[in-house]
């Protein structure tokens, strides 16, 4: 499975962060940190996913119905026109997958969009996803998720809304945001990703006051190795929507390639056809050829009710009839002979048949005394057998003849 480099893109007065993972979100070696032209090339042959500051972002909520991608892109703007200070034509809009409030949205404005896939692409990086930092925490039911990181915060709520401030600020936002959650939303677990000891007295002091049960679970080198194990499963929105989506994808190119997908999946149907009917047609015969050889085998042997076995039953017969395996050998070359004779003419029909003193006299009815003669002729170019033809008659227009064969020379 495929590598991802999770890079995170930092503040103005931070230096850039890096983590190798998995396709499960296991990590690869040491988190790293430095200028983006040295973490280039840990991109090689892996897919990346960017990590921008949260700061930089607005996270609201659209009531927008409608369930079509492009629609929703296009409604967003006014939807939330009356709610944002600056001019919606300097914005970036991305939009996430539907809850309970509506469809979570990512603003940005374009100039910082534009300042971030420039910085990457001058070292030849071309991520994937483009994520908010503070979304790639997770969302847990009932659970309040906070993650120190450096002078800041993080915080995810269990209704989906994510948080991003100055440490010092992070306390009055908990304490307003945990008031207002709906009762069936409400927070009673805090999962801290940090030690008791490095949470700020203040935030502990908000958590302890709402009662809220509170998990310590300290991650090492900082917040980058939480959002590389839980990105998988949060609710992040990827900012490489709409203008600044993927370009020359599947799904632009999809008219090109409509017609000769549609034509391959006309073939495969055709194929498939094909050998079904092939299949039926095969067993079909075969079942016609084990009817007529149990025919031949209760016509040979009527005292025989349970047929295991024909040709060692009858050889078994053959050498009981003939005292010998080595007598009976001029026999099975003539029901041989006779067997492949009459599965090449279909309208001969085998009545019955007798072996005597090397003989082997058959009765047969076909359509017509031409078909009876194609079988005698067949018989005939064998040079080990001598073939005779008589007794022949006509009724209801069905020819019934007698054939005898012996062994010698014939023609």
């Amino acid at each position: 499975m495929t590598e991802t480099l999770l890079l995170r893109i930092p503040d103005a007065d931070r230096p850039a962060s890096w983590l190798v993972v998995d396709a499960f979100g296991n990590r690869i070696g040491q988190v790293q940190a430095g200028t983006l032209m040295e973490a280039a090339p840990f991109a090689a042959g892996r897919r990346l996913r960017v990590c921008v500051p949260g700061s930089a972002v607005m996270l609201l909520h659209a009531d927008i119905p409608s369930n079509n991608a492009q629609k929703i892109l296009q409604a967003v703007p006014f939807a939330l026109e009356d709610r944002l200070a600056e001019d919606v034509d300097t914005l970036h809009f991305a939009v996430g997958a539907r809850e309970a409030h509506g469809y979570p949205v990512a603003v940005v404005t374009r100039a910082r969009m534009q300042q971030w896939l420039n910085e990457l692409a001058a070292v030849g990086l071309a991520p994937a996803e483009l994520l908010p930092d503070v979304l790639t925490l997770p969302v847990r039911e009932h659970t309040l998720i906070v993650a120190p990181d450096e002078r800041q915060m993080l915080a995810r709520f269990p209704d989906g809304v994510a948080v991003i401030a100055e440490t010092s600020l992070m306390p009055l936002i908990l304490e307003r945001h945990l008031s207002v959650l709906p009762a069936t939303e409400n927070c009673t677990h805090a999962l801290v990703y940090a030690s008791d000891d490095a949470l700020a007295p203040e935030v502990r002091e908000v958590l302890t006051t709402r009662q809220l049960e509170i998990a310590y679970r300290p991650v090492n080198d900082g917040a980058i190795t939480l959002m590389a194990t839980t990105a998988r499963d949060s609710r992040a929105i990827n900012l490489l929507q709409g203008e600044f989506g993927p370009r020359g994808g599947a799904i632009e190119n999809w008219h090109r390639w409509r017609s000769a997908v549609w034509l391959l999946a006309a073939l495969c149907a055709v194929f498939i056809v094909q050998q079904a009917v092939s299949e039926f047609r095969l067993r079909h015969e075969a079942t016609t050829l084990d009817n007529q050889v149990t025919a031949l085998f209760h016509q040979a042997l009527p005292n025989v009710t349970h047929m295991v076995d024909p040709q060692a039953q009858m050889q078994q017969r053959l050498n009981q009839l003939t005292g010998g395996a080595a007598s009976s050998e001029g026999l099975l070359a003539m029901l041989t002979a006779v067997g492949n004779a009459l599965q090449s003419q279909s309208s001969v029909q085998l009545q019955s048949f007798s072996y005597h003193d090397g003989s082997l006299q058959l009765q047969a009815q076909a359509g017509s005394i031409d078909a009876l003669d194609n079988v005698k002729n067949l018989l005939a170019k064998d040079p080990a057998f001598h073939v005779d033809m008589d007794s022949v008659s006509s009724s209801a227009g069905q020819t019934t003849g007698r054939l005898t064969l012996s062994e010698g020379n014939g023609g």
